[in-house]
């Protein structure tokens, strides 16, 4: 009976030690990506007055966009667009100043909402996998990652009107 005790107890023990092994290489990995977002944040409170934060997202494409949402003191929201530039070793770090921050208020864009709904009806046999605004081609842009029955593609939508930029991009070898 003891011994069935101390057996529990180990195991107990052992089952403690490991998920915070699990937590602490989480953080670990984690690190670079929450310091990034952190000073994206930042940035764009110091630069286009947010006073709360909604969502983040980053972008990469041509280049690394850090995109928040979040609303201004008057309680409109809105996105901003954050350039940020590749460090060797290390987090990736806003460029300089305010140049390339870009910030618009959402009424003049359209919403995720609003862009997932009119792609469903445009085009119903697809499924999106992920919708996320980015920069491309220098616009600001809805990111679109779609299947259907032949691949997997890439899409961009112009942020303010919506309507398609280019055409897609097929992944390689995606075939269903």
């Amino acid at each position: 009976m003891k011994n069935r005790r101390t057996m529990i107890a180990y195991a107990v023990f052992i089952l403690i030690l490991l998920l915070i092994a699990i937590y602490l290489y989480y953080s670990f990995v984690t690190q670079e990506q929450k310091q990034e977002e952190s000073t994206a944040i930042l940035k764009a409170k110091q630069t286009a007055g947010l006073v709360a934060t909604e969502r983040t997202w980053k972008s990469v494409w041509d280049h690394t966009y850090w995109i928040v949402e979040g609303t201004d003191a008057e309680k409109r929201k809105i996105m901003v667009w954050i350039p940020f530039q590749t460090v060797q070793d290390g987090p990736d770090i806003p460029q300089q100043g305010t140049e390339g921050v870009h910030s618009e208020l959402l009424q003049n864009g359209v919403s995720e909402e609003q862009m997932r709904t009119a792609i469903m009806s445009a085009n119903p046999d697809l499924e999106i996998v992920r919708l996320l605004p980015g920069f491309y081609k220098g616009e600001d842009v809805w990111q679109l990652f779609y299947t259907n029955s032949t691949g997997y593609y890439y899409q961009f939508y112009k942020f303010t009107d919506g309507s398609p930029v280019g055409t897609p991009f097929s992944l390689p070898n995606t075939l269903r």
